[in-house]
């Protein structure tokens, strides 16, 4: 593959924007927004001010109409399914929203509110394997929102800036960017660290002990401890949570995450091992690299003394020591070392990963079908979404070629559904070339820039 090295582009942080919050379709939530963002800047400055201050007063927020409002509204947003009660977003909405809104906030007033059962599913992987997604109620879902709002603030002020996963104001992007910067200086190689089940190891007594340095308040240690406490339906049995694991697919189960392996960041830091053992560390979520200069086997060896401390395990088959020259894999981008085509020096590119490639392809094909009984709008309204997705994610990459590729992929689905819904043979290249396609509103990748004809631009 060639093209240019990566060019770095602005990461300017923006705060939600008062025309973004006309969007939402909940006037009540959108009323309070604000507000909520006001109680989460003062709690954020006050603990990023003082790093010894514990807040002795937080449950009373977790109910506050405006908190619960906006919890409702991420709720909402994120369209997930319905949990073992059977009450979906929609029949919610259907029902009322200020019924629930009302109901949740007099139960966690009077200290009444207790969680569900989650609904336990596998998600297939793309390198093979399942993993494991609990789905909690709608109500659990706002009430684990609501808590997430109102202490996340408290702990992104103690959180270290080579943390990218699940933070505000932070994204894969900045940590593309970042570590690319970073193995631009003299860097020969990194170690990919996995662990070992990591989100059903996190012991709860460790993990509350870390919460409780920042919480005083006695009511919300008690219900942050009832939210890992909350057991699981399989096979049709209430299985009760051990004393390890947090749920993987709750709303707060990232920032507990963070909050553990937080630990990590500061001792590594503290103890000046990016200067001692020449390896800088990398984190998104459980996704860990360090990029190193040194020797990698005694900062491999250091790392994994600090999990251990933490009681975490580290999988050495799927841990590695991997050359520049070879290329790595990290949260969807492939960075690799090679001489670039025009000035003949060495570069650092970053690419979409092959398994990043087929992940959206194989999307693709479980949407699309050539059968499908749709219209041609339909087809592409329903793989839009997707793909802008998809795209958004990697533009600032060398990105250039994968886009080709997978605009080819697209057409070519689309191009096959057109034939057999006109009864049609064969491939259909000559009655449905690439410029009808685009005529008929299919969007353009090719460029790595999402483009529209100007007919369709105009309708948008």
């Amino acid at each position: 593959m060639t093209g240019k090295p990566l060019k770095r582009e602005g990461t300017l942080l923006q705060l939600t924007s008062l025309k973004e919050l006309r969007m939402s379709d909940c006037p009540k939530a959108m009323n309070g927004t604000l507000k909520v963002r006001q109680l989460q800047r003062t709690l954020y400055l006050k603990s990023k001010q003082c790093k010894e201050v514990r807040f002795y007063s937080l449950y009373d927020k977790i109910y506050r109409k405006d908190v619960l409002w906006e919890s409702w509204r991420q709720v909402k947003a994120n369209k997930g399914a319905a949990g073992i009660d059977g009450k979906s977003i929609d029949a919610i909405i259907a029902s009322g929203e200020e019924v629930i809104i009302n109901k949740l906030q007099k139960q966690l007033r009077a200290k009444l509110y207790k969680f569900s059962s989650s609904r336990l599913v596998e998600i297939p992987k793309s390198n093979g394997g399942t993993r494991p997604l609990e789905i909690t109620t709608i109500a659990d879902r706002i009430v684990l929102t609501a808590i997430k709002i109102v202490i996340e603030p408290i702990f992104e002020a103690d959180f270290h800036a080579c943390s990218y996963g699940y933070r505000p104001k932070r994204s894969a992007k900045q940590a593309s960017i970042a570590i690319q910067d970073d193995l631009y200086q003299q860097a020969w190689g990194v170690i990919e660290i996995d662990f070992q089940s990591y989100f059903t190891s996190i012991p709860h007594e460790k993990l509350l002990k870390l919460i409780s340095k920042r919480i005083a308040d006695g009511s919300m240690l008690r219900i942050i401890k009832e939210t890992l406490k909350t057991s699981v339906f399989i096979q049709g049995k209430p299985i009760d949570r051990k004393k390890v694991g947090v749920s993987q697919g709750s709303p707060v189960s990232p920032l507990y995450s963070n909050i553990y392996l937080n630990v990590i960041d500061q001792v590594w830091h503290a103890r000046g091992y990016p200067a001692k053992l020449g390896a800088t560390l990398h984190r998104y979520c459980d996704d860990v690299i360090l990029v190193c200069r040194k020797s990698a086997h005694l900062a491999l060896e250091r790392f994994t003394e600090l999990a251990k401390r933490l009681s975490l395990t580290i999988n050495h088959q799927k841990t590695h020591i991997t050359k520049l020259t070879e290329g790595f894999n990290f949260i969807g981008f492939n960075f690799v070392k090679r001489k670039s085509p025009t000035s003949g020096r060495n570069s650092i590119y970053v690419f979409p990963s092959q398994r990043s490639q087929q992940t959206i392809r194989n999307k693709l094909k479980y949407l699309t079908c050539r059968r499908a009984p749709i219209k041609p709008q339909a087809f592409i309204d329903q793989i839009k979404p997707v793909v802008l997705g998809w795209v958004n994610y990697f533009k600032h990459t060398n990105a250039r070629e994968a886009f080709v590729r997978l605009q080819g992929f697209i057409n070519n689905r689309f191009r096959r559904y057109l034939t057999y819904r006109s009864k049609g043979r064969g491939f259909g290249w000559q009655n449905h070339p690439n410029s009808k396609l685009y005529t008929m509103g299919m969007f353009y990748i090719g460029s790595g820039m999402i483009k529209y004809p100007e007919k369709v631009a105009q309708d948008l």
